[in-house]
C-alpha cells in the first residue's frame, strides 16, 4: 500500500493513466465496431448457406408441381420461414409457407445477396441461383433471432478483452510511471519545494543519480541549479555580512573607519600587548560652515580635510572620523613623544590651508589635538580615547595651545571637575550660590567718585570647600549646561532687588549681568532674555548686559544682531574684557554697544608697564571716538585711579571705591545715605 499511496495521489499520473486508458478505449473502438459488423456477416452468411443447402436438397431432380411441393416440404426447418422460386423473367414458379419475399439480384455464384428485415434483424433473407432448377434464382426468409444474442455475447466476450488489456496496460503503465518517471518527478518535487523554503542551505537537497537518460540529466541540472543557489546565497550572504561591517565600521561619508572601527584596533593592539599613541582631533568651527553653506557643503569640506589628514598620517597609522567634527590618528607600537609631536605638527599643517567650500568661497578650518599614549597593558581603548579627549578638552583654555598631551595631572583635575560640577548642581538645588553687587562709580576730575551703577556677581559657599571661586565653577557650568540656570538665579535676585529699591527709594541703580559666550550665541537669546526679565520684574531699562570681547568676535554678523536685538528690549549692552581678544575697528564700529570694559590685566600694570599704559590710553581714545562710555575694572591703587581720571575714563570699578557685598550691605552702604541729588542726577542720565 505504501508504493500505491503516491500513485493515488499523483495528480500527474491521473492524468497519464487517464489519458492511456481514454487511448486504449478509443483504439479498441475502432476496432471493436468492424470486428463486431463482420462477425454479424458471417453469422449471417452461415445461416443463409445452411437454409441453401436444405433447399437445395429437397429441389434436386424436382420439375413443375414437385418444384412448389418441395419447397414447403422445408418450411419450419432450420428456421425456414418461406421459400420462393423465381425463373429468369422474375415470374414465380413456385413457392412455400409465408407470402414469399419479392425478388432481388442474385450475386454470381453459389450465394446470392443476404438483406436483413425490418424486423429488428430477427429475420435473413436470402437469395441465389438454383443449381436443381436451371435459370431459376431461390429467395428464402430464415429465422436469425440467435445471430444478435450471440453478436452480444461476441461483444462481451470482446469487451471483457479489452477491459483486461487496458488494467493490464493502466497497472503497467502506472508501474512503468512510478520506476521511471514518478518518484524522480516527486524526489524532484519535495527536494525544490524544500530548497524554496530553505534557500540557505540548498545543498543538502541535491538528489544525485547514476542515470544516463533524460531523467539523469535532468536530476543532474537540478543539482547544479542547487549548488549555485546555495553557492549564490553564500555569496550574498558574505557580501551583506561585508557591507554590514564595512557600514558598521565605516564613516558613509568620508569612507574612513569610525569609532567602532578604532575600539576595535586599540582592542587588537591591546590583545597583542602593543603600546598605542592616540591622537584626537577636534575641527573648530565646523558648525558654522554647516549653518552658512548647509550640510552637503560640509560634508564636502569635511571630505576634503580627511583627504588631508590622510596625506599626513603615516602608511601604518589608522585615521578614523568618530563624531559630525572629530577624527582620530592611532599609531601602534613604541613611539617616542617627540614623534607624536612631529606627527600632531604635520596634521595642524595639512590642516590649515583654507578649503573651497563653494565656488568663490572658502573656508579655514581650525584643528585642536588631545594625544594619549597607553602607560600599561591595563589601559584599554576606551580609556585611552578618553584621556585624549581629556587633553583635548585642555586646548580649549588656551587659544595658543593646538595640542595637549595627557598626563595623570589632567586626570586628576578632570575628576576634580566631575564631582564639582556634581556639587554645583546640587548647589542650585540647596540655594547654596548667592549673589553680590560691586559698585561702579563716574570720576570727577577733583577726584571724587559717585556711585553709577553695580555689577552683580554670583558667588558659592560650599558647605565642605568653602568659597568656590567663579573662575573655577562658571566653566564648569558652562560645560555642563547648567549656565543658564546660574543666569536666571542670577536675574531673580537682581529682579527682586531692583523692585525693592524703587519701591523704597523710588528709584534704582542700573545693574549689570554677565552673559557667557555660549548663551550669547543663542538664536533665540533676545526672547530668551525678554522671558526672564518679564518673570523677575525687573525692567530692562534698568539691566545692562555684559559679554566677552572674544564672545562678540567669535562670529561678528550674529552678534551685530544679537546686540540690536537685545537694545531692543531696552538693555544696555557693554563688552567686557575688551583688549584681550582680537577686536578689530572696522567691527567694532558695526557694534552699537553702550560700553566698553578696559580688561583687569591691563588697569593692573598701570604705573608699571608702558605698554599696559599704551593700551589703556588708546581705549579710551577710542570710546570716545565712537561715543561709548569705557568702563576700567579692577582699579585697586590711587595711581591707578589717577591714570584713566587724567584720561577721561567715564566709569571705574575696583576695590579701591568698593568691594563686592550682599545686597543688603550695598542698599545701606551705597543708597541709604545717598544724596537726593546724586539719585536725581542718576535717574536724569538713564
Amino acid at each position: 500500500m505504501t508504493i500505491w499511496r503516491p500513485l493515488l495521489r499523483c495528480r500527474l499520473c491521473w492524468r497519464i493513466t487517464l489519458g492511456v486508458f481514454a487511448l486504449i478505449v478509443a483504439v479498441e473502438s475502432v476496432i471493436l465496431v468492424p470486428s463486431g459488423r463482420r462477425f454479424e456477416r458471417t453469422e449471417w452468411q452461415r445461416v443463409a448457406a445452411r437454409a441453401q443447402i436444405m433447399v437445395e436438397s429437397a429441389l434436386a431432380g424436382a420439375r413443375g408441381a414437385d418444384a412448389a411441393k418441395a419447397a414447403s416440404s422445408v418450411i419450419g426447418l432450420y428456421g425456414l420461414r418461406s421459400v420462393a422460386i423465381y425463373d429468369s423473367r422474375g415470374a414465380l414458379i413456385a413457392q412455400g409457407g409465408e407470402p414469399p419475399a419479392p425478388p432481388f439480384a442474385a450475386a454470381r455464384g453459389d450465394m446470392a445477396g443476404l438483406a436483413g428485415t425490418g424486423d429488428g434483424g430477427r429475420t435473413l433473407t436470402a437469395a441465389w441461383l438454383s443449381h436443381a432448377i436451371a435459370r431459376a434464382t431461390v429467395v428464402a426468409r430464415v429465422e436469425a433471432s440467435a445471430v444478435p444474442a450471440r453478436l452480444r455475447a461476441y461483444l462481451l466476450r470482446v469487451a471483457g478483452l479489452v477491459g483486461i488489456i487496458v488494467v493490464v496496460v493502466t497497472v503497467g503503465t502506472m508501474l512503468i510511471l512510478d520506476l521511471s518517471l514518478l518518484r524522480p518527478l516527486l524526489r524532484l518535487r519535495e527536494s525544490s519545494l524544500a530548497a524554496g523554503a530553505d534557500p540557505e542551505h540548498a545543498e543538502a537537497f541535491v538528489l544525485g543519480t547514476r542515470r544516463r537518460d533524460e531523467m539523469g540529466e535532468l536530476i543532474a541540472a537540478h543539482d547544479a541549479m542547487l549548488a549555485q543557489v546555495a553557492e549564490s546565497r553564500r555569496r550574498d550572504r558574505e557580501m551583506a555580512e561585508e557591507r554590514a561591517r564595512f557600514l558598521t565600521h565605516h564613516d558613509p561619508s568620508t569612507g574612513l573607519p569610525n569609532g567602532a572601527a578604532l575600539l576595535e584596533f586599540l582592542a587588537h593592539q591591546g590583545e597583542a600587548a602593543n603600546p598605542v599613541t592616540l591622537l584626537h582631533l577636534n575641527v573648530q568651527r565646523f558648525r558654522l560652515v554647516n549653518s552658512t553653506y548647509g550640510a552637503q557643503a560640509g560634508e564636502r569640506v569635511l571630505c576634503a580635510l580627511a583627504r588631508r589628514l590622510q596625506h599626513a598620517a603615516a602608511p601604518g597609522d589608522l585615521l578614523a572620523r568618530i563624531g559630525a567634527d572629530r577624527f582620530a590618528v592611532a599609531r601602534g607600537g613604541e613611539i617616542p613623544p617627540h614623534e607624536a609631536h612631529s606627527l600632531a605638527e604635520r596634521l595642524l599643517r595639512h590642516a590649515a590651508p583654507p578649503i573651497e567650500v563653494s565656488a568663490g568661497n572658502e573656508v579655514s578650518l581650525a584643528v585642536r589635538i588631545g594625544i594619549a599614549q597607553t602607560d600599561g597593558p591595563d589601559v584599554s581603548g576606551e580609556d585611552l580615547v578618553s584621556r585624549a579627549e581629556l587633553a583635548l578638552s585642555r586646548t580649549y583654555e588656551d587659544p595658543a595651545c593646538k595640542y595637549q598631551f595627557y598626563s595623570a595631572d589632567l586626570a586628576e583635575q578632570a575628576r576634580e571637575h566631575q564631582l564639582l560640577a556634581q556639587d554645583l548642581e546640587r548647589a542650585l538645588q540647596r540655594d547654596e550660590l548667592f549673589v553680590v553687587l560691586q559698585p561702579k562709580f563716574e570720576l570727577a576730575r577733583d577726584g571724587a567718585a559717585a556711585l553709577s551703577g553695580a555689577e552683580a556677581l554670583l558667588r558659592w559657599r560650599h558647605p565642605e570647600r568653602g568659597p568656590v571661586s567663579p573662575a573655577k565653577f562658571i566653566p564648569i557650568a558652562e560645560s555642563t549646561g547648567l549656565v543658564d540656570a546660574l543666569t536666571e538665579l542670577v536675574l531673580r535676585a537682581v529682579g527682586e532687588r531692583i523692585r525693592a529699591w524703587r519701591a523704597r527709594y523710588g528709584w534704582s541703580p542700573r545693574v549689570a549681568v554677565n552673559l557667557s559666550a555660549q548663551q550669547f550665541g543663542r538664536a533665540d537669546l533676545a526672547a530668551w532674555l525678554s522671558r526672564l526679565l518679564a518673570e523677575s520684574g525687573a525692567p530692562p531699562g534698568l539691566v545692562e548686559v555684559e559679554i566677552t570681547e572674544t564672545a562678540a568676535m567669535r562670529d561678528v554678523l550674529h552678534s551685530v544682531a544679537a546686540v540690536g536685538e537685545l537694545r531692543g528690549l531696552g538693555l544696555r549692552v557693554s563688552i567686557d574684557d575688551f583688549g584681550t581678544g582680537y577686536s578689530s575697528l572696522s567691527y567694532l564700529r558695526r557694534f552699537a554697544v553702550d560700553a566698553i570694559k578696559i580688561d583687569k590685566s591691563f588697569v593692573d600694570d598701570i604705573g608699571r608697564d608702558r605698554h599696559a599704559e599704551a593700551v589703556c590710553s588708546a581705549i579710551l581714545r577710542l570710546g570716545q571716538s565712537l561715543g561709548m562710555r569705557v568702563v576700567a575694572e579692577g582699579v585697586e591703587t590711587a595711581a591707578q585711579a589717577d591714570f584713566l581720571r587724567r584720561r577721561k575714563c567715564d566709569e571705574v570699578q575696583g576695590f579701591l571705591f568698593g568691594k563686592p557685598l550682599a545686597p543688603v550691605a550695598f542698599e545701606q552702604a551705597w543708597l541709604r545715605d545717598m544724596p537726593a541729588a546724586h539719585a536725581t542726577a542718576l535717574l536724569a542720565r538713564r
